[in-house]
């Protein structure tokens, strides 16, 4: 089983909520992120201990579909693109062209209804060479053990950790609670913060309920360990 379909429901959940309207189409939008998430899965390789995807993907539809979707055009393109960067956060993948970036263009070749999904940067841009020039943020969280096996996880200011889908960091582990953890970044300090997990959450193998980190510290949930490290 992919990592990917491990989180069929909060996909699932995502598309209900950003493509309740009825659009004037015989094309579902909610069709295409489906088959958005299955290409950035399908393209998604590893590298240097990352996991990589393309960032620009395009989304062909017959001319008519494209007509009748022109006016919804921005809004569609904004979700679906929202929708690979949810997926991506959860399981530690990053894109490494800047992206996600998805743009819906009209094609003669696809028939009504149907759409054919294309990845720009197969042609735009190459892999760097080096992670670090595409991982922007201060911090993040390297997954050592859990699923998946390899992955990284940034902290913007504040992120819960658990097994519910709704949590910033959703771990693939029935020993970890549904909200276990939050870390958070105040100024220069990094503080985590036990929210009455039932294992316990544990800093280098002491159980803590609140604990200022620092870089390097390897933190325990449940079955999962993981290490903060900071980037310049």
């Amino acid at each position: 089983m992919s990592w990917f379909t491990r989180i069929e429901a909060a996909c699932a959940a995502f598309i209900e909520r950003a493509f309740a309207t009825t659009f004037p189409s015989d094309l579902e939008p909610a069709v295409v992120a489906r088959k958005l998430v299955a290409t950035m899965e399908a393209r998604t390789r590893g590298e240097d201990g990352h996991l990589l995807a393309p960032g620009s993907y395009l989304v062909y539809v017959h001319p008519d579909d494209f007509a009748r979707l022109a006016e919804h055009r921005g809004y569609l393109e904004r979700e679906w693109a929202e929708l690979l960067r949810d997926m991506a956060g959860r399981v530690g993948v990053y894109f490494y062209d800047g992206g996600p970036n998805v743009a819906m263009q009209a094609r003669e070749s696809v028939p009504v209804g149907m759409v054919d999904i294309g990845v720009a940067s197969d042609v735009t841009i190459s892999i760097p060479k080096t992670p670090e020039d595409v991982l922007p943020r201060r911090y993040h969280l390297r997954m050592l053990k859990g699923v998946p096996a390899y992955g990284v996880f940034f902290i913007d200011e504040r992120a819960t950790i658990g097994r519910s889908e709704e949590c910033d960091i959703f771990l693939v582990d029935p020993s970890v609670s549904r909200t276990h953890a939050e870390i958070r970044i105040e100024r220069d300090a990094v503080l985590l913060d036990d929210l009455g997990s039932t294992n316990g959450t544990f800093v280098n193998g002491e159980r803590v309920t609140t604990r200022r980190m620092s870089s390097g510290d390897e933190i325990t949930f449940g079955n999962t360990q993981m290490r903060l490290e900071a980037r310049e």
